[in-house]
């Protein structure tokens, strides 16, 4: 015969909630992690690119401190990111359009659109001229402008800052569902510096 206190267990359902709530429990606790890990991961980037705002605001002045500015732009990041890694990229150009095109040839000798030199230019057999062109990168090579010339350039030129971030995540939801521990995220602009003076040509280069 089964003893009494077994049946009386087996009937009884006062608990039957709890495996239930066992079940739920797990992705309840995802749902809510990755819910404030978004909430997190918008945060950041609204706090980077407000600090993003304020140093391109400062470095459009006349007498601007890029490296105090940049400096600044950290320290508002890390303090909602502390353990954040902070990649800074500023260049400038001279024209907007600069910026993702072709170096402008100002010199082509036979109007083939080509970098070339040198070339015989007087028919005697020798090279005695080279075609040249605008370094607005200054790097010494004709090329597609990305960031332009190092720093921020002189007085009515544009400048372009590209900020990457990378920083611990809130909470160990990639865990459950995949990814790393760390999350990033980058943002860019581009500002023209006050006409305080003379705008500055690009250096003029020919091919050797």
């Amino acid at each position: 015969m089964i003893p009494r206190t077994t049946l009386r267990l087996a009937a009884d359902r006062r608990a039957a909630t709890l495996p239930e709530f066992a079940l739920l429990l797990v992705p309840l606790c995802v749902i809510i992690m990755g819910t404030m890990e978004v909430g997190y991961q918008a945060y950041v980037r609204s706090v980077t690119l407000g600090a993003l705002e304020t140093l391109t605001r400062a470095v459009t002045l006349q007498n601007a401190d890029a490296s105090t500015s940049e400096t600044e732009l950290r320290t508002q990041i890390r303090r909602v990111a502390p353990a954040a890694t902070i990649n800074i990229v500023r260049g400038s150009v001279n024209r907007y359009n600069s910026f993702g095109t072709l170096e402008r040839l100002t010199q082509d000798l036979n109007n083939n659109g080509i970098l070339d030199g040198p070339v015989d230019t007087d028919g005697n057999g020798v090279p005695d001229k080279s075609d040249c062109w605008e370094d607005v990168d200054n790097n010494g090579v004709r090329n597609i402008v990305t960031a332009g010339a190092d720093g921020i350039g002189g007085a009515d030129d544009i400048v372009k800052y590209t900020v990457t971030v990378s920083y611990d995540r809130l909470l160990p939801v990639h865990r459950f569902i995949g990814g790393t521990a760390r999350a990033s995220t980058q943002a860019t602009t581009v500002v023209r510096r006050q006409p305080f003076e003379a705008q500055a040509s690009p250096t003029i280069r020919c091919k050797s």
